[in-house]
């Protein structure tokens, strides 16, 4: 399998480039590094950078960008997560959107263990996550299935990697 290193960035359609590299900059304390208008196409792209994990979003404006708003309920994306190390980053993080009047959700736990979370929604309403994952959980479930796997009798890895049956 190839090997990711979890670096990613997400490049994000916004209705007002300067209002979302205002909050983006605000809320996460990104940094703009590149902000480029690519001849022959109707797009003006913005990188920012977060300066100590390097996690990134490119914001983009179309040339004729209209007034609508993003929905998670339309095919796409759902979501932006991003991850914080241990569970006390999520109460840094709530009251870091306290002290600048950005509305969440506070923390929340997941309902299946998995850890916990706060929402929030950016200017043009993409849902936004800070997450901490509750490794425990997670290496448990991955013992449980490669047992199944191996009572089975199978121990390639690729038969570790079926989808289980849905928990209900």
């Amino acid at each position: 399998m190839p090997r990711l290193d979890g670096s990613t960035h997400i490049n994000l359609t916004v209705t007002d480039l300067e209002r979302s590299t205002e909050w983006y900059a605000r809320v996460f304390g990104f940094v703009v590094v590149n902000d480029v208008a690519p001849p022959d196409y109707d797009f003006r792209f913005r990188t920012l950078v977060h300066p100590q994990s390097f996690a990134s979003v490119v914001l983009g404006q179309p040339a004729g960008a209209g007034p609508d708003v993003f929905d998670e309920h339309r095919v796409g994306l759902h979501h932006l997560g991003y991850h914080v190390p241990e569970r006390a980053d999520l109460d840094e993080w709530a009251a870091h959107l306290d002290g600048i009047g950005v509305e969440h959700s506070g923390i929340t736990v997941s309902n299946h263990e998995a850890g916990a979370q706060v929402w929030l929604r950016d200017p043009d309403n993409i849902w936004i996550e800070f997450y901490w994952v509750n490794r425990s959980f997670f290496a448990d479930r991955l013992r449980q299935r490669w047992r199944e796997a191996r009572r089975a009798g199978r121990s390639d890895w690729t038969s570790f990697l079926a989808v289980p049956p849905v928990e209900r």
